[in-house]
């Protein structure tokens, strides 16, 4: 092979990806000399040699992310199928990756295919991953090195690796929190054009951090003061969208009008006094209107507030939309015929996950973290855009950041991460004992997904789930404590 670098760009890494998972499924069904099975032998070599480079080509899984010579390759819609098909056939094959040496430009076809058919054939073994390495021995191909899935327990260990990210999101969220309520105080004192530089500041550092680390970010949407609801609401609204924006690979200048549409989109409330904001019965008719006002209200706010016309332009709309179900039913009640916007539907499905798993005065009790996703998903195609819930849903986990368990042993379990994507794995929890004093205090950091050696059974299993807030639990106590 030539010394000099060769260019390689995400779209050839991905493309290789592609053949490489189509022709592992095209060879499970048809025979050696199909067309499609010699179709996709030829594009899959084709690949390898354009994307080769220092004598080997390496793809792997590592944390639910697809590298390919470790780089990073964008989870978003266009390869999302494709990457969550591919953890998934390698995790069955207890394989993190596969190395192709350079002989493999010189393999026949035969030897391709046969390789292929022994990965495939591989899942369906006791122990897939020495079953394969002697077929491969057996066959003499050479040109390929498996990368063995090390397991990498979550233990209190590495979860206390994250403490220097998570102090440093704690800190984005104050820092954020504390430039809307300047805003929202000037405004209600009336000061004339306010205006939102240092807000535009503090979200694109927000967006900056958010980039490299957003789990960090989408669990400290679990911090919630209820004397300050209106906002710490805004901000974990802002967090959650810009989440999903990470996620369906947003620009870097449209998460920032993202992060600012949602941090501003209950501005309107500022208008509505406390006594009905935090009113324990049901609120009459006129009061209710009231509420049902504030969207619009938070987009003429908007208008008011000192920033170029253009960026404006850029989230006055999603602000007055984000109560608005997708299909269009929902409120303010408007001849609204146009669908809406991607920040309108991104920040509703925000906004009421919040919603539901917040405490409020005026509720006996709150849905917890995973039923609330639960019954959002039931309302996928009405009140919610149906692809970007199941983005939400795959980012948040089957039990998400901040959901209690009550588990087999008999012990309280918080939630501390969850397996982004991976429904089939289970979270990291960190086990609650209650004190004389009714307290509750944090023990060890343990792994649902811990299975018996002999039977593949759960070590322990999960009885039910709670909201924290029910048995007065506040989940940033215990998920950003250093102890």
């Amino acid at each position: 092979m030539t010394d000099a670098p060769k260019y390689r760009s995400y779209s050839q890494f991905e493309e290789f990806l592609h053949n490489f998972y189509s022709l592992s499924q095209t060879a499970r069904i048809h025979s050696d000399s199909h067309t499609p099975v010699l179709e996709g032998i030829e594009k899959f070599s084709e690949s390898i040699n354009s994307c080769m480079d220092n004598d080997s080509l390496t793809f792997k899984i590592s944390n639910d992310q697809v590298y390919v010579d470790d780089e990073k390759l964008a989870y978003n819609r266009t390869t999302k199928n494709l990457f969550d098909n591919i953890i998934r056939f390698f995790d069955t094959r207890s394989l993190e990756g596969v190395r192709l040496l350079e002989a493999v430009t010189q393999a026949s076809a035969r030897e391709i295919l046969a390789f292929m058919r022994l990965l495939d054939i591989s899942g369906q073994q006791p122990e897939p991953l020495a079953w394969l390495k002697d077929s491969l021995a057996a066959e003499n191909i050479e040109w390929v090195e498996l990368v063995k899935k090390t397991e990498r327990p979550q233990d209190e260990e590495s979860y206390k690796s994250k403490a220097e990210r998570r102090e440093r999101a704690r800190k984005d969220y104050t820092y954020t929190k504390a430039s809307i309520e300047e805003v929202a105080q000037k405004i209600k004192e009336g000061k004339g054009e306010v205006g939102v530089r240092k807000t535009v500041r503090v979200v694109q550092d927000l967006v900056t951090n958010l980039i490299e680390d957003d789990e960090v970010y989408s669990a400290i949407s679990t911090l919630r003061v209820f004397d300050d609801y209106t906002y710490t609401h805004s901000v974990n609204v802002a967090m959650l969208s810009m989440c999903i924006g990470r996620r369906i690979n947003l620009s870097r200048r449209n998460l920032v009008n993202l992060g600012m549409c949602a941090l501003f989109h209950d501005l309107g409330k500022i208008e509505i006094p406390n006594e009905i904001l935090h009113k324990k019965e049901k609120l009459d008719d006129s009061e209710l209107k009231l509420i049902e006002e504030h969207s619009v209200n938070s987009s003429r706010l908007m208008l008011k507030l000192k920033a170029s016309p253009d960026s404006k332009a850029r989230i006055l709309v999603p602000m007055f939309e984000h109560h608005l179900k997708y299909d269009l039913s929902g409120y303010p009640h408007a001849d609204w015929k146009k669908p809406l916007t991607l920040f309108g539907k991104i920040i509703s499905i925000a906004d009421k996950y919040d919603t539901l798993t917040s405490s409020r005065a005026y509720r006996t009790s709150v849905l917890s973290p995973d039923r609330a996703l639960g019954y959002m998903f039931d309302r996928a195609g009405k009140d919610f855009d149906p692809t970007i819930i199941k983005v939400f849903v795959n980012i948040m986990g089957v039990y998400p950041v901040g959901t209690l368990l009550k588990i087999d042993t008999g012990e309280l379990a918080l939630v501390v991460s969850s397996p982004s994507r991976d429904f089939s794995k289970r979270p990291l929890v960190c086990v609650l004992e209650k004190g004389d004093d009714e307290n509750y205090t944090k023990k060890e950091i343990i792994n649902l997904d811990e299975r018996d050696a002999k039977t593949g059974n759960y070590v322990r299993g999960i009885i039910e789930t709670y909201h924290p807030a029910n048995l007065g639990i506040q989940p940033v106590e215990h998920i950003f404590s250093r102890n």
